[in-house]
């Protein structure tokens, strides 16, 4: 979440298209509770062929076909990101040790309250918090969403309370590591509500 003076209206829709990705994550827990073993292989591919591809892209080799095409078409920066297969780790670590509900919460945090959190900051928000990229209003965006998500599932006290423990998780944070925090210490909290 970048404050929006330095932005241009293509790295906007760059960050949406990364952030509509994260989306197929909400099925993430749902599919470990009917597969676990297929959901573990899957992911654990997934990373690896994410992995294979931004080595590929990092030294300027042939792409891998799709996986490959996302990775250089949605990249931040020109060194490895590995916030995708923090996600994948994220949500496969939550759905594993976690019951149903806690791991959505925590996949609903990390899939969508971020992304929200993501595009408000980098559209609208102008103070960053401290030093880092992050935004306020960014900030605020992710504690809306997550409040307001997650009421159907934990109650409006325990809706509350989850948003503003991960709502300092994921602004303080370094870039990438959030998608691996939120599922996983989310789903935590959100388990004592349940």
């Amino acid at each position: 979440m970048q404050a929006s003076a330095s932005l241009t209206s293509t790295e906007v829709r760059r960050e949406l298209r990364r952030k509509s990705l994260h989306l197929p994550g909400l099925l993430v827990p749902f599919a470990f509770q009917a597969m676990p073993r297929v959901s573990t292989v899957v992911l654990g591919l997934v990373c690896i062929l994410y992995y294979t591809a931004e080595l590929r892209r990092i030294s300027e080799k042939p792409s891998l076909p799709f996986i490959g095409y996302l990775s250089e078409r949605l990249t931040r920066s020109p060194h490895m990101d590995l916030a995708p297969i923090f996600l994948a780790v994220g949500l496969g670590t939550a759905s594993h040790f976690l019951p149903l509900r806690a791991a959505f919460a925590g996949a609903l945090l990390a899939c969508l309250c971020d992304g929200f959190a993501a595009l408000i900051g980098m559209t609208y928000g102008k103070h960053r918090i401290f030093f880092l990229k992050k935004t306020y209003l960014g900030t605020l965006a992710f504690f809306i969403t997550a409040v307001l998500s997650l009421i159907p599932i934990l109650g409006v006290q325990g809706a509350f309370i989850t948003a503003a423990i991960t709502s300092l998780i994921e602004a303080l944070s370094i870039e990438g590591v959030d998608n691996l925090l939120l599922p996983i210490l989310g789903g935590l909290v959100a388990r004592h509500f349940l």
